[in-house]
């Protein structure tokens, strides 16, 4: 029993959150599971008592001892199971309890009687692919058989805990689903209910650590990697967000949901590359065209560098936002594309619309310098300038092109104009600035002026 809701974040009461689940018993597993390790015919013996064994069953060679990697580097066999193993016993983290060795095939009771506990036995056969056992260690094996043994009491508490929480008493239901958890580590419901009342307190850092446990317990739940992650977005984690949703989205490929969140948490976290190819997926599972989702997917391919997918997001872009924030956009991308003759265009094509757009006339400034135009860019630099004194991008951009130029005198004039610009703007945008000049200084062979310039730059810098 749980607290979900695909949109409890919304939700007016905790008690519109819940929800039933159900999960297959510790015979249900055992049997599913014991159908690939039995002969033929035999049943489990009541005696002598075996030790307890745990198992991982995947579907090649090559995953079972990558699996036997992770554990050698220290990832607990359970939670191995849990994200790996493709049969049922996934559920309790492969645990099977005290099974008489005689009752195994011949393959796996040998390799189970020769293998001590704590370790694990050497990797076999399946029919369902390879597998590989653990023996518990004795210690383990009492705090399984205790939590089986509790595990009733534990299931009364959750279910207690979680219709207090339907009834709106969160700080009565707390205590009765820590118990539960106390009786029982791995009921995976009682971390999920106990996350959704931590968020509904305000206490995000609780809920993310409990949503955690969840998605340790069932890798495969989407709705708890999907709350996981945007928990983990809101904290500003977004690696951690990133991991959430990418779990996510490879369980429900078709999610676009799914494909958004992801893409924009590798935005945020700086992977615009990664961005780029979920944005595109996320478009591909849209019911219609959404202009926000084009641009979004516009801003990622321009910080990756990614020309021809800056190119095809501006195209649709510009379809569904013809004029001028159109022009500029498809602009852009082709400059960024190398098609500079074609960004000409689409830039003049903005200019006409709007004059008076600073942006417009910068960036056909920079397309029309890419064909060898250098008087014209001049130009339009110098009108974005007057258009927009206040910011500094543009007269760096005219020094530079005044340095290419070799007029050192103009490109001085330029960029200490662009110092001034700057004076409002953040210490790291003042002192970038401050630094451009500096060098310029030093190639003009104004070197009083450069190690002037460069105090400046330190004293901006420090603490």
């Amino acid at each position: 029993m749980r607290i979900p809701s695909r949109h409890a974040e919304r939700a007016d009461g905790i008690g519109d959150m819940i929800a039933c689940r159900r999960r297959a018993g510790a015979a249900c597993l055992c049997a599913l599971i014991l159908a690939a390790l039995l002969p033929a015919g035999q049943v489990r013996a009541e005696t002598p008592r075996p030790p307890g064994i745990r198992i991982l069953v995947v579907k090649t060679e090559a995953e079972a001892r990558d699996a036997i990697a992770a554990y050698t580097a220290g990832t607990p066999f359970d939670r191995l199971v849990r994200e790996r193993s493709i049969g049922p016993e996934r559920e309790r983290g492969g645990y099977l309890g005290r099974l008489n060795p005689a009752s195994l095939a011949p393959a796996a009771r040998a390799l189970v009687s020769k293998t001590p506990r704590g370790r694990l036995t050497p990797l076999f056969r399946t029919e369902n692919g390879f597998a590989v056992i653990q023996v518990v260690t004795a210690q383990e094996e009492q705090e399984l058989e205790a939590r089986a043994r509790a595990e009733p009491e534990a299931r009364e508490l959750l279910q207690r805990g979680t219709q207090l929480a339907q009834a709106g008493d969160l700080e009565g239901a707390q205590p009765l689903l820590r118990r539960a958890l106390e009786l029982n580590p791995d009921l995976e419901d009682a971390h999920f209910n106990l996350a959704m009342i931590y968020r509904k307190q305000g206490n995000l850092e609780a809920a993310i650590a409990a949503m955690r446990q969840v998605t340790q317990l069932h890798p495969d739940d989407f709705e708890a990697q999907m709350r996981l992650g945007a928990w983990l977005f809101e904290r500003r984690r977004y690696p951690e967000a990133s991991e959430a949703y990418e779990r996510a989205a490879t369980l429900q490929m078709g999610s676009r949901d799914a494909w958004l969140k992801l893409a924009q948490a590798y935005e945020a976290a700086g992977k615009a590359r990664a961005a780029v190819g979920a944005y595109r997926q996320a478009i591909t599972l849209q019911a219609g065209n959404d202009p926000a989702l084009y641009e979004a997917w516009l801003r990622a391919a321009m910080q990756a560098k990614d020309g021809p997918a800056a190119v095809a997001a501006a195209r649709k872009f510009q379809a569904l936002r013809p004029g001028h924030e159109g022009f500029l956009a498809l602009g852009e991308a082709l400059l960024l594309n190398s098609e500079a003759e074609a960004a000409v265009q689409e830039y003049q094509k903005a200019v006409a619309l709007s004059p008076s757009s600073a942006a417009a006339h910068a960036g056909l400034g920079a397309a029309s310098l890419r064909v060898g135009q250098a008087e014209p860019a001049a130009e339009h630099f110098l009108r974005a300038v007057q258009l927009e004194p206040q910011n500094p991008a543009h007269y760096r951009t005219l020094a530079r092109l005044y340095e290419g130029q070799g007029r050192l005198d103009l490109a001085v004039v330029a960029l200490r104009d662009g110092v001034s610009a700057a004076a409002l703007s953040s210490p790291k945008l003042q002192a970038e600035v401050a630094e451009e000049l500096a060098a310029l200084y030093e190639r003009a062979g104004m070197g009083r002026e450069a190690a002037l310039e460069r105090l400046r730059v330190q004293s901006l810098r420090s603490p």
